[in-house]
């Protein structure tokens, strides 16, 4: 350090030492970008310029695939199954079988009901009606909303009418169900009775007028039985000769 030079002028040119030290490598960073993009730039013009060696290359040729005929296969028809919704199966009720009863059975009486009525829908008669419910009383014979009756298997018969015994007194009065058929002298026939005793007992004002189901009260054996005769039957004959020659003879002497 010279006499001349000042403590202040030493000091100053140290610190322009150091900032020039400092600034040197950023300076140098600084031109070294500038170089780099300037040369970026430089190529890509170049590239795309029309003295580009992309566009001088050759192009690649293509290759192009022509398609050969060859036979044509044809297709195989695919079976496709189809699918039918079936319902699911419907249960058939079996026919309800309603037993044919083998006896007489109980029945309710319905509104409406009667008695001709029921007969008719259980096939049956009055007359059988009226023997299994002597319940119901003549001349009416009246039924009546829930009343339980007896009532026969279809078509059931009532027992013949057993004959009157002779041994049974005469004028004896027995109670009888008119059946159908019936009729006044039929039955004054069957009980050995007769029309006019049968019409005064039960003081009826015409014998026509009785039906299947009366009750009539009926005095028995009081008339005679007829024999019938049998047809066919053949009775000989005696026949007795007269000898009328010998009545009328005379002795000769």
């Amino acid at each position: 350090m010279s006499a001349k030079e000042s403590p202040q002028k030493v000091i100053e040119a140290h610190r322009k030492r150091q900032q020039m030290r400092q600034s040197t490598p950023m300076a140098i960073m600084i031109g070294a970008a500038i170089l780099l993009i300037a040369g970026a730039a430089a190529l890509i013009f170049w590239l795309l310029g029309e003295n580009s060696p992309l566009k001088d290359a050759t192009p690649t040729p293509t290759v192009t695939f022509t398609p050969t005929a060859s036979a044509t296969r044809t297709p195989i028809p695919t079976y496709t199954p189809t699918i039918t919704s079936t319902a699911p199966p419907t249960d058939t009720p079996s026919p309800t079988i309603t037993p044919t009863p083998s006896g007489p059975f109980e029945y309710t009486v319905q509104q409406n009901d009667t008695l001709s009525g029921i007969a008719t829908r259980f096939g049956t008669n009055i007359p059988t009606l009226l023997v299994l419910n002597p319940s119901i009383l003549p001349p009416a014979y009246n039924i009546y909303v829930g009343d339980k009756i007896l009532v026969p298997p279809p078509n059931m018969q009532l027992p013949t009418a057993t004959p009157v015994s002779t041994n049974v007194p005469p004028g004896t009065i027995i109670t009888y169900m008119v059946m159908p058929g019936d009729s006044v002298s039929s039955i004054a026939t069957k009980f050995n009775s007769t029309e006019a005793a049968i019409v005064k007992e039960n003081k009826l004002a015409n014998p026509n007028d009785i039906k299947a189901g009366d009750i009539l009260k009926i005095p028995v054996n009081i008339a005679t039985p007829v024999p019938t005769a049998t047809v066919g039957t053949v009775y000989p004959t005696v026949i007795v000769p007269t000898n009328t020659q010998a009545a009328t003879a005379t002795a000769t002497p």
